[in-house]
Parts: structure tokens; sequence; C-alpha cells
């Protein structure tokens, strides 16, 4: 990563980055497919690999769909990067397993077919159209090129096709439908009392004897985390930013805009025209030539296309297809673009979609951004940048003052560094810096438990931590002395569930023998209710009892039972009739949705099942 640092911070760095990334699908790596670079696979799949670009990609894009989703709350040092590298790595092997599939079924996407879908993603239209000028920015800071762009939209889209067929191939059947109903619909009539679960609360003593034996006979619970306490000096990027000057400024812009192929742009119209798996040849090319006869006799391209186009994304436009600068479309259709003058209409042009007719509406070209306009970027990434060289630098330092020094207070002021002391750290972690998981597999190291030192850490790119152990607590027996409170709240909290229970017990007991909830409520003052036809899901049973009540034999009525909750609290009930669904009886709404629940658990069990199937029958390799 130091290396990877030096490198990028060569020239300026000024891309203006995009919130891009998190479209309406979730692209998945297929960038690879026509990036250079060298061989750096961390899974092979079937044979097709997986680089580890792919999977820094797909982690960073996953952290950054929960910082957008906690907002203000979110907390970098709580992310674990090597759990979230290895969950977008399985779902990576995941989805490539799934376009493998999609691609053997010969499911296929047409280029007109994703051309229209990147003309209609609002990230690359400005007032509602789209802008081959924003499209090729967006997609270079977010690293796509618009041919690796297309490639993983195409995947995507097979992807979809793949998942929505089997999607669409999974009902509920009429029996498994009146079966929901009678299970959903049934009714349960029932009468309980609640009873409150600090009832014995302050009314169990626990004896100096119990303890003992407690403690005794779970002597293993009692041992002391091992912990260490440590000195440590922090190195961040953020420490070294400066204020850039004016000239470099200006020169950076410079670069920017004579790097930049600002380009002249076409709007497009098409009139598109698909031959029908039925249709013959002849047929085929007299629509062709009526559609030509129609604009040589005068008629507008756009009325044309509303009334012949086979393209339903832009028939209802008039055909218009929005901007390319050359990259947008097909081949052919660029290269026929190319020889356009404006309204002029082209002869057929040939396609995987179809044959087109061609018309250019409107060339303009893209002016770069103003200075001004760029200003607060190019000075937020050349502060950034210089200020990782700094980082870089100082990081190098510390390696070497650190490897002669005695504690940290020496490196520390030749870098202009303060000094940290922790408390006790446990294996758990501490705050900042010393809950991140590479800090803390460093501190409890063979090496700073022996040696005393760590090596310097990188917990990120503009992060660096060097540990000095103070003092090391190794795991050791607590007395009983240290853990007798701790045992006095076990001991309680199972004498009061005792208390409790028995206490059930005797109401039921009472209930068998004659008594109602009624008269047993009235005389321990406990709050009662009776619930008539009540299904599952209803307002008048207690949420968190309602399993016990459902799961109760609808024979031998009445059932009584007793039962204490997730919270403490405990329930006395009797069920005393029970009544099966009717699918004539649900209500339309609640029968529906019955229904619907149905259907997305089986989906669900269906994408599980291929899932596995997939992977069970595949040859894959993970190198990390």
């Amino acid at each position: 990563m130091l290396q990877d640092i030096r490198n990028s911070t060569q020239g300026p760095v000024f891309k203006v980055i995009v919130g891009l990334i998190v479209l309406s699908f979730a692209l998945f790596g297929v960038e690879s497919i026509l990036l250079g670079g060298s061989d750096d696979s961390v899974a092979l799949v079937n044979g097709d690999k997986i680089r580890a670009v792919e999977v820094q990609q797909a982690a960073n894009r996953q952290k950054q769909q929960i910082a957008a989703m906690l907002g203000e709350n979110f907390d970098p040092s709580l992310i674990d990067d090597a759990q979230l590298s290895a969950r977008a790595l399985e779902g990576l092997v995941g989805n490539k397993l799934q376009q493998q599939w999609a691609e053997s079924l010969g499911l296929t996407a047409s280029d007109v077919q994703l051309g229209a879908q990147v003309a209609a993603i609002p990230a690359f239209q400005i007032d509602g159209k789209f802008s081959a000028e924003l499209y090729k920015q967006s997609l270079a800071a977010a690293g796509f090129t618009p041919l690796t762009f297309r490639e993983a939209l195409r995947v995507d889209e097979i992807v979809k096709q793949l998942n929505g067929g089997l999607l669409a191939s999974e009902f509920v059947t009429g029996a498994e439908a009146r079966a929901l109903a009678r299970v959903n619909g049934e009714t349960r009539s029932v009468r309980y009392a609640k009873v409150a679960g600090d009832r014995f609360q302050n009314t169990v003593e626990i004896t100096q004897d119990q303890i003992q034996a407690y403690y005794d006979s779970n002597a293993a619970q009692f041992v002391s985390e091992e912990a260490v306490v440590l000195d440590y000096i922090t190195l961040r990027a953020d420490d070294f930013v400066e204020p850039v000057a004016e000239a470099d400024l200006r020169a950076a812009y410079e670069q920017e805009i004579s790097s930049y192929a600002y380009q002249d742009e076409a709007r497009v119209s098409h009139i598109l025209l698909i031959q029908g798996d039925d249709e013959a040849d002849e047929a085929y090319a007299q629509r062709i030539q009526s559609a030509q006869t129609a604009l040589t006799d005068g008629e507008a391209f756009s009325v044309v296309a509303e009334r012949l186009s086979d393209d339903i994304g832009s028939s209802s436009d008039g055909g218009d297809l929005g901007y390319t600068a050359g990259d947008v479309f097909p081949a052919e259709m660029e290269e026929a673009i190319k020889g356009l003058d404006i309204n002029e209409v082209s002869g057929p042009v040939l396609t995987d979609a179809g044959t087109h007719l061609i018309t250019v509406t409107d060339r303009r070209s893209s002016e770069p951004p103003s200075f001004m306009e760029m200003r607060s970027e190019l000075e937020a990434s050349l502060s950034q940048a210089d200020a990782q060289r700094r980082l870089v630098s100082q990081v190098e330092a510390l390696k070497d003052l650190t490897y002669t020094a005695t504690d940290l207070r020496e490196p520390a002021q030749t870098l202009g560094l303060d000094v940290v002391r922790s408390g006790p750290i446990t294996r758990r972690g501490g705050q900042g810096v010393l809950g991140d998981d590479r800090v803390i597999a460093a501190a409890f190291s063979d090496l700073v438990i022996e040696e005393g030192w760590s090596e310097v850490i990188e917990v990120s790119e503009n992060a660096f931590v060097a540990l000095k152990l103070v003092e090391h607590q190794p795991a050791a027996p607590q007395s009983i002395e240290q853990v007798s409170d701790r045992i006095v709240s076990v001991l309680t909290a199972q004498a009061e569930e005792e208390a409790l229970r028995a206490f059930g017990n005797e109401l039921l007991d009472q209930l068998a023998g004659g008594r109602t909830i009624e008269d047993i409520a009235q005389e321990h003052n406990l709050e009662w209710q009776v619930a008539l036809q009540s299904r599952r899901g209803s307002a008048d049973i207690p949420r968190q009892w309602q399993a016990n009540i459902f799961a109760e034999s609808s024979t031998g009525l009445p059932r009584r039972n007793f039962a204490v909750g997730d919270n403490g609290d405990a329930l006395l009930y009797e069920v005393f009739a029970v009544q099966a669904g009717d699918e004539e009886a649900l209500p339309e709404t609640l029968f529906a949705a019955m229904k619907s629940r149905q259907l997305r658990g089986l989906q669900t069990a269906l994408q599980r099942g291929l899932s596995e199937t997939l992977r069970d029958n595949a040859d894959i390799e993970i190198y990390q």
C-alpha cells in the first residue's frame, strides 16, 4: 500500500469523483474484462478470473452504501475491511456463476437496448437529456470506460433476465392457497392474565454458601481477560494538509483541460426496424423501403419514427436517442453518424439489433469547465495528494526512528507528534485506532508481547500507527471477592424466575380446579383480558406470546399454559375456542397478502437453491 501511495503521488490528483457508482443495479466487477494490468487474480470460477481490483471496488461500493445509510453516524474505524472484502468476494463469485449460466442459456442484451438504458440513467442527464460529456466524465471518475461500463451493464441485464425468468416460474397452487387460508385465517379465542416479571423482585436472599458453591462449580468463567497497556503515536494524512499555491492550481487546471478530449457531440434520432421471427425477408425489406419512402416524400422523421419504429424506448420521443460523442452506440451507427449533416437521413444501417435509419438533429462542441468551476475540486485533490506525499515521508522516518529508539518519546519529538497512553485494552479492542483489528492483532502479537514494539501499522492509506508495550496483563483467575456481585446477580435472576414459574404452576392448578382467570386475576391484582376469534398478528393478543397461543393443540379444549416471555414478563392463558380458516371468509386483501408472502418465500428458496447448486457443480479456487 505504501508503494501505491508513492505511485499515486507522482502527479496531481484532481479527478472529480462523481456520485455515480451506486445506481439502480449492482455492477459487479466486469470492468476487468477490458481493463489491462497484471494478473492479480484472487479467485478462479470455472476458469474465469476474479481480480483483486474487482474485490476492492466491490468492497468500496459496500462501504459507500453503508456510509450513505448511516449518514453522519458513519464511523470508518468501525468497518472491518477484511470482513468487507471477504463478503465482496463471496458476492462476486455468486454473480460470476449466475453470469456464466445466463450466457450458457443464450441470454443476451442488444447494443440498442443497452444504449437506451445508458441514455435513461439520470446520472448521465442534464435537464432530462442524455449528455455524452457528463457520461464520459462520470465513467472516468468511477474507473470505467464506455466499453467496460457497457459490458457491466450487459452482464447485469442478462443476470436480471435469468432471475426474472426463474422467479416468474414460481407460483402458489390452489391447494397451497387453501392450506394458507386454513392456517393463517385460523382464529382462536383466549382468556389471559399478565404477570409482571419483577413480581418477585427483592424477595430473594442469596447466601454466602450459594455464592461459594456457584463460584466453585463455574470457576472457568471467572478469568480476567488478557490486556495490554500501550503507548502509541499516530500519523494521519489530514495532519499534513496545507493550502495550495495559486500557481499550482492554475497548472493543474491547464493539465486537466489539456488531457481531456473535449469532443463534438451529435444528437441522434433513429427508426429501428426489427425482423420478426416469422417475417419473410421480402416483407422485412418492404417495411424498410416503406419507411424510406415516407421520409423521401417529406413526412417528418419524428412522425415516421413514432409510427413505424420498433424501438419502444425512443419511438414515443420521435426516435430521439440523445447526444453521442462517438462511443455511445454500436460502431456501425457511430460510423454512419459521423458522415451525416444535420437533418440528413442515412441509408439502412445494420446492427445486431436490426436495421436503423438515422438522422442527426443537432451538433455541439463540449466546452471544458472554467477554472473557477473546478477550483474547489482541484484544491481538495492537490492538497490531499501533497498530504499523502508528506505522509509517506513521515512514515519512512517513523520506521527508522522506532527501529533504534528505546521508547516513543524520541520519535514523537522528532516528528512533532504526541505520545498517547491507553488504559488496559483487551482483545475486544478499544476506541478509535485501538479498535482497529490490525492494531489489536499487532498489540497481542508475539513481537509486541515479547519484544515490546510493533512495526508501523497501516490502519488505512491515510493513517499509520506505532505501538510500544507498557504493560502486559495475562489472563488470570479472579478471586471470589472480585466476582461476588456478578454471581449474586446471576443467582438472584435465577431465583426470581424460579419463583415466577412456581407461581405460574400454582395458578394453573387453580384453573384446573375450576377457578376462572378472572377470579385469579382479581385475587392477585393481575391485568386480564379476553380475545375473541383473533387471528395471528391481531393486536388483541400480546405479540410476544402469540406463537405460544397458536402452537397449542386445537383438540382437548380448553388448553391452559403459563409462558415466560423474552422480557421476563409472563402470561397465564386459556385457549377455549379454535376455528380453522376459510379462503372465502378471509378479506380479499388479507388473502392476497398471505399468497404474496408465500410466493416470496418460494422465490427466496429457489434463489438459494440455485446458488447452492451452481456452487456445488462449479470449479472454484480462492487464492487468498
